[in-house]
C-alpha cells in the first residue's frame, strides 16, 4: 500500500485558520546537502532551460531531474493537494537566494501573481468560496534561519487584503538594498512594495509575525494571500538558498492567452514552457501540460 503524507485535520484546521502550515522533512539535511551540490552545478546549463536567455532560471524543474523529482515528491504533493484538491497543477518554480548583507522582502500578499508589470499569470475557472487555489511551498535548500534572512508570515491576514496585487509599479534595480525609515535594508528586488498598499500609512504588527526557521530539505506551505516577506541577511558569511514551488489546481489557467510575460525588466517566451501534473488527471484542459520526467513515457523508454 502506497503511504499518504496528507495533512492531518489538526494540520489542516491550522492551515485554514493562519494562512500557513509546516515545517516538513522533505529530506534529511544530508541527503539535501548532496542534492542541492549537484542542482548548484546543473543550473548553471540553462541550454535547455525554458527561458534559456533569462538570468531569473525560473521553472528549472522543467529541464533538471532532481528539481522534478521534487516538485512530484509524494511528501510535497499530498500535503499541497489536502488543501488543493486531488487534482494538482505546478505551474512555477523560482529561486530566492539571499546573501550576506542582503535587503530583506518587505510585507506583500499575492494571489493572481500579477507581480507588478503586466496582467494575471493564474485565473481560476472554480474557485470555490474560502479555499485557497494557489498554494506555495518553500523548500530550504540549506538551513533558514532569522539571521541569514528566513521568511516570515503574519498568521490569520489571507482572510483580509493589505495590498493591491494588480497594481503595476516601476522594476527600479538602483533602489535594491535602499535603506527604509527603520535603517534596515528592504524591498523586492528593485520593486517597492509599500506602492501596493490599500492604506499608505497602514504598518503590520511586527511582533505578531512568525519566523519561519527551517532546516536543510525542510519546506511549508503557505497560500501567498497570507501576508508573507523576509528577513535581510544580517550575516557575514551565509547565504539563504530557498526555492519557491508553486501549485494550482486543474481548474486555474495560467498565462491565459500569453506568449510571454515581464518580470524584474525581462520578457520571457513562453514557447518552452508548460505546468507539471503532479497528482490526480487534469480534466479541464486549460493549459499545456506535461507528466513529471519520470512518469512520462519517454522517461521510460
Amino acid at each position: 500500500m502506497t503511504k499518504s503524507f496528507a495533512l492531518t485535520e489538526e494540520q489542516l484546521k491550522f492551515f485554514n485558520d493562519n494562512g500557513f502550515v509546516g515545517p516538513f522533512t522533505l529530506y534529511e539535511p544530508e541527503e539535501m546537502a548532496s542534492i542541492w551540490e549537484e542542482v548548484r552545478m546543473d543550473i548553471l546549463d540553462t541550454s535547455e532551460a525554458p527561458f534559456p536567455e533569462s538570468r531569473l532560471n525560473y521553472d528549472r524543474h522543467l529541464d533538471l531531474v532532481q528539481l522534478n523529482r521534487m516538485i512530484s515528491h509524494p511528501k510535497l504533493v499530498d500535503r499541497v493537494a489536502s488543501i488543493l484538491g486531488p487534482d494538482v497543477l505546478s505551474w512555477r518554480t523560482e529561486w530566492f537566494p539571499k546573501y550576506p548583507g542582503d535587503e530583506g522582502t518587505d510585507w506583500h500578499q499575492a494571489e493572481s501573481f500579477v507581480e507588478f508589470e503586466g496582467t494575471e499569470k493564474i485565473e481560476p475557472t472554480a474557485a470555490e468560496e474560502g479555499k485557497p487555489w494557489e498554494l506555495t511551498a518553500w523548500i530550504a535548500m540549506v538551513d533558514a534561519t532569522k539571521e541569514n534572512g528566513c521568511l516570515k508570515v503574519m498568521p490569520g491576514s489571507h482572510r483580509t487584503w493589505y495590498f493591491d496585487e494588480k497594481r503595476n509599479i516601476p522594476f527600479e534595480p538602483e533602489n535594491i538594498n535602499k535603506l527604509n525609515n527603520s535603517g534596515e535594508k528592504s524591498g523586492f528586488f528593485g520593486y517597492d512594495y509599500d506602492l501596493l498598499k490599500l492604506d499608505p500609512d497602514w504598518k503590520p504588527d511586527e511582533e505578531k509575525a512568525v519566523h519561519m526557521e527551517v532546516k536543510a530539505g525542510q519546506f511549508f506551505l503557505f497560500t501567498s494571500r497570507c501576508m508573507h516577506g523576509s528577513n535581510p541577511n544580517t550575516t557575514t558569511n551565509s547565504t539563504r538558498f530557498g526555492w519557491a514551488t508553486r501549485f494550482v489546481p486543474t481548474h486555474v489557467k495560467v498565462y491565459s492567452d500569453q506568449d510571454s510575460f515581464k518580470h524584474f525588466g525581462e520578457v520571457l517566451p513562453l514557447d518552452r514552457y508548460s505546468t507539471v501534473l503532479v497528482k490526480g488527471e487534469d480534466t479541464y484542459k486549460h493549459n499545456r501540460t506535461r507528466l513529471p520526467i519520470e512518469a512520462s513515457p519517454v522517461a521510460a523508454e
